[in-house]
């Protein structure tokens, strides 16, 4: 409070003082009073109760004389004299006494209330204007208030120190290979050859085949694309001339293809997405006369989807494995590969029988299996295969060399090997197409594509 509401406070409280002062000077007035009327009533309690003891007395000497003579005036129906009538008076006046005395002590229980109650403002204004006493002892804790709400975000700290340098990591995959080096001047022309009959040998234009030859150009393969998946499968359709979409499917196994207008789209990566409605599996897909062939991953079934309609068509292969990482070729995570060449649509798969590579050909336009040809080569051997002009081309588990080669349309072995590719990285697809005599190739990310010359065309 101010110093200027000092003074009035202490008014106000010596007012209240003076106030119960006088109520408690008032009260031992009134206190003195009712004493002096209670010694007073007092006196005049004992002579009325002395009073009362003689008149008991006689009351009862009159009584026990009245019995005989109140029986005795019954029976003569006698009048009663004075005397009785004297003695009625007299109890009367006790039963008077008896209520005076009662009314007495009424009066002095009445008065004592009153001053009782008269003490208690006293008692109560003298408490409130009372000096403080000691405080109290420390009550029971309350319970627990409710959780607060988030602070503002202390600023950032400065970063720690540097932790031990941790262990040498292994080595990392193998870098991609070099530029090219510059190409050769041509040799000088050998003599001519003698005339010999067409055949189904071929020569990869950069490797030699062991087949006679005339000549052969040494020309590398042509990058197309980087690719950013290690597997993948990239095609164009074997059969439409004038069609220049390219359709690729990433990985070894997934739903979606993508389809590019063009080589430029490709290499400017600017596709569609097409969904073929089953999972593929393993990077042996071709695209033939307007349909996508690949294997449905977890079956042993084919399935051909046709782009333009969008329906899909399914094949079963009977004794065939598809399952359980018993792959026709390991190195891209394929248990049918198919193949298209001049002579139509083939399926390379292994057998489940005696563990072999069997080759199908089959109808297109019906979509079933024609004939079987079993080349009794273990499937363990193989890396990759490929089928052009009838012949199967199988390379070594490493894919850097064509270690078998057999005749599908003669139904034997064909006796030639040749270089494929340099070893290192996975070469995950290997496709011929009849109609610009390429060999399609995705090799350690990179997409390629590589000329086929025939012998017969020498």
């Amino acid at each position: 409070l101010s110093a200027g509401s000092e003074p009035g406070q202490g008014k106000t409280n010596r007012m209240v003082l003076y106030g119960t002062c006088l109520l408690a000077l008032l009260n031992s007035v009134g206190l003195l009073v009712l004493m002096v009327q209670q010694n007073q009533q007092r006196a005049r309690l004992e002579r009325t109760e002395a009073r009362l003891t003689e008149v008991e007395q006689s009351s009862v000497v009159e009584f026990l004389r009245e019995v005989p003579r109140g029986a005795a005036g019954l029976r003569a129906g006698v009048v009663q004299d004075p005397q009785s009538q004297t003695s009625r008076n007299k109890r009367s006046q006790d039963q008077k006494v008896h209520l005076n005395i009662q009314r007495f002590h009424k009066s002095q229980e009445d008065m004592m209330m009153m001053m009782t109650y008269s003490m208690v403002p006293v008692r109560r204004t003298l408490i409130c204007y009372g000096s403080a006493g000691p405080p109290g002892a420390d009550g029971l804790p309350g319970l627990n208030g409710t959780d607060g709400t988030d602070g503002t975000p202390g600023q950032i700290g400065s970063p720690g120190a540097d932790g031990k340098r941790g262990k040498k990591g292994p080595p990392g995959e193998k870098g991609e290979p070099g530029e090219p080096g510059e190409q050769g001047e041509p040799g000088e022309p050998g003599p001519p050859g003698e005339m010999s009959q067409p055949s189904n040998d071929v020569v990869i234009e950069g490797k030699k085949s062991l087949s006679p030859l005339r000549h052969s150009s040494l020309i590398n393969p042509r990058n197309v694309a980087k690719m950013e998946t290690t597997f993948g499968a990239w095609m164009k359709d074997t059969a439409a001339l004038d069609d220049e979409r390219i359709w690729v499917a990433e990985h070894f196994s997934g739903q979606m293809v993508k389809e590019f207008r063009s080589i430029a789209a490709f290499q400017n990566n600017s596709s569609d997405l097409v969904d073929i409605r089953k999972f593929y599996q393993g990077c042996g897909h071709v695209v033939h006369n307007g349909s996508f062939y690949y294997h449905i991953a977890g079956t042993s079934s084919i399935g051909r989807f046709d782009l333009d309609t969008r329906r899909l068509h399914t094949l079963h292969v009977d004794d065939a494995l598809y399952n359980n990482l018993a792959y026709l070729l390991p190195n891209s995570k394929t248990y049918f590969k198919l193949a298209v060449d001049e002579n139509g649509l083939w399926l390379i798969f292994a057998s489940s029988v005696d563990d072999s590579i069997m080759v199908a050909q089959l109808d297109q336009k019906t979509f079933s299996v024609t004939s079987y040809i079993n080349t009794t080569y273990p499937r363990t051997k193989a890396g990759s295969a490929f089928v052009a002009c009838g012949v199967l081309y199988v390379t070594d588990n490493k894919d850097t060399r064509v270690t078998f080669a057999f005749d599908l349309l003669k139904g034997k072995l064909v006796n030639m090997t040749f270089d494929l590719r340099s070893p290192g990285g996975v070469l995950a697809m290997v496709s011929y197409s009849p109609k610009d005599r390429h060999l399609y190739v995705w090799d350690q990310s990179y997409v390629r594509l590589r000329v086929v010359h025939f012998i017969s065309d020498e």
